[in-house]
């Protein structure tokens, strides 16, 4: 989205339409990869947690996840206010590039966390997406196809 709103036509001319668009697409689709993440995040904090520290590590989840998103709140407001032209007294900072800097930020943040999350090992149960895709196997079906 970043590049969109830089780059775009859209935005350089202040096609409100298609700049609205964008805009609702792109929030629509976050808000479904987002529900499908946050159902599998609840997921693993439970199944990683020791059985006599699953309220803890639940606690300690929902902690930090409420500090992340005051971070990210309070980052993407300065973001938004100081990045871009100042467009004068009246009229503030130019919006549209404040706006591609939190996409900038988000988009940087994501590829963080998903470069941390590769020295999690997991290959006791795999992981699947749905009963039909199997993305990692799990040490079974390893196993087993080795044997074959």
């Amino acid at each position: 989205m970043f590049f969109v709103i830089r780059f775009s036509t859209a935005f350089e001319n202040n096609e409100v339409g298609r700049m609205a668009g964008w805009l609702i697409t792109v929030i629509i689709t976050f808000a479904i990869i987002f529900a499908i993440n946050s159902s599998i995040h609840s997921y693993l904090v439970v199944k990683y947690a020791k059985a006599d520290k699953v309220a803890v590590s639940v606690g300690l989840y929902y902690m930090s996840n409420a500090l992340g998103r005051l971070v990210g709140t309070v980052g993407s407001g300065l973001l938004f206010t100081y990045v871009g032209n100042d467009l004068g007294e009246f009229a503030g900072h130019d919006g549209t590039i404040g706006l591609a800097a939190c996409f900038l930020a988000g988009t940087f943040s994501s590829l963080i966390a998903a470069f941390i999350t590769l020295w999690i090992e997991d290959e006791d149960s795999g992981l699947k997406c749905g009963s039909c895709c199997t993305l990692v196997g799990s040490k079974e079906t390893i196993i087993e196809d080795d044997e074959i």
